[in-house]
């Protein structure tokens, strides 16, 4: 991300999340922020277990940038095991993830109200926890239209509802209201999908209606891409951040789904992190001093490296054995949330 500011700032303050999470699924093999002007990074773990880097400019100047790359090499997710809906009232259960049953700051909703309603006559004929997921999932799909830059940050659910179009942000934030307000412990996260478009997911498991006996009925849709897309020419994409969720089936453990495309998540999802909503993932958030506005251009750039009969990966690192895997490789150059002049946070739907 390139700021340009009309007049010299004297200080600015950032939160960075930008480097993708290491967890059994994804193994991050490279990562670096650079800044110009060119500043000390610290680096440490929020709450939440998202790596956040702390840069501060106290200098005046009149530009700021900053350029995050990384190299992630990815792994299939598990298909869920399913749990009786009885199961979701355990109080043991419900201990350990009340963070993700209460409303929170971009999620919020009230007993009786429109968001309570429609999540209740979704999973009216739900059988299973999963059951209740994909009722919920296809609900979402139903009320919202994707329309890119159609919103911004701080849309409540109401408003989301009634207009009936939104972004990623937004089919995360109302999935998640719904679930929770039926029970389902559901969390949000955020990072990148290697698609050209993100409401078209390429190689994906699409939900399609749910089986029994422990079959989650999902329908393994052949590899999908706009009609023009030519493969050879996309190993690297221009995205956007994308938003997804999880929701934590009792037995199991969290499950992810990602509500834009009523899908689950594959190996073209990039995790950074996760939280109970946005505001505790953004991308960057900070704040500068001084009397200019700022112009601000921004992108990510992503690109694959499928994996191949090499004991090796790019960096001479030996590749773990076990199920394929990819290798994606996000350049970020940053979309800086929440620039004010004293103090504050705001940010832009993607």
């Amino acid at each position: 991300m390139h700021f340009r500011y009309a007049e010299a700032v004297h200080e600015s303050q950032n939160e960075v999340r930008m480097r993708p999470r290491d967890d059994k699924y994804q193994r991050v093999l490279f990562y670096r922020l650079v800044s110009r002007p060119a500043v000390r990074l610290l680096q440490t773990l929020d709450y939440w277990g998202t790596a956040v880097d702390h840069l501060g400019v106290r200098a005046p100047h009149t530009e700021l940038e900053l350029v995050a790359e990384s190299t992630v090499e990815t792994s299939p997710r598990p298909e869920p095991r399913d749990s009786h809906i009885e199961a979701l009232h355990d109080f043991d259960f419900r201990s350990k993830n009340f963070e993700f049953l209460l409303p929170s700051m971009h999620v919020q909703w009230t007993k009786g109200d429109a968001v309570e309603c429609c999540a209740a006559e979704a999973v009216r004929d739900a059988g299973s926890v999963i059951e209740m997921i994909v009722a919920v999932m296809e609900e979402t799909r139903k009320i919202l239209r994707y329309k890119r830059g159609s919103t911004e940050i701080g849309v409540s659910l109401g408003e989301l509802l009634d207009g009936g179009v939104g972004v990623c942000q937004d089919f995360a934030h109302l999935s998640i209201g719904m679930l929770r307000s039926v029970g389902v412990p559901a969390s949000y996260v955020s990072g990148y999908l290697f698609a050209v478009d993100e409401t078209q997911l390429a190689g994906r498991q699409v939900l399609s209606g749910v089986g029994v006996g422990g079959d989650i009925g999902v329908q393994r849709d052949s590899l999908y891409y706009p009609a023009s897309y030519n493969e050879d020419e996309h190993d690297s994409v221009s995205v956007q951040t994308h938003a997804w969720i999880t929701a934590s089936i009792p037995g199991f453990g969290w499950w992810a789904i990602d509500p834009t495309n009523c899908g689950m998540t594959g190996e073209r999802h990039v995790v950074v992190g996760h939280g109970r909503d946005y505001g505790d993932v953004p991308p960057v958030r900070g704040a500068f001093m001084g009397p200019g506005s700022a112009d601000v251009d921004a992108e990510v750039v992503i690109g694959r490296k499928d994996d191949d009969t090499s004991d090796e990966d790019a960096y001479g690192l030996t590749k773990p054995h076990g199920p394929p895997h990819i290798v994606l490789q996000p350049r970020i150059v940053i979309p800086r949330h929440g620039q004010h002049r004293h103090s504050g946070v705001h940010g832009q739907a993607h």
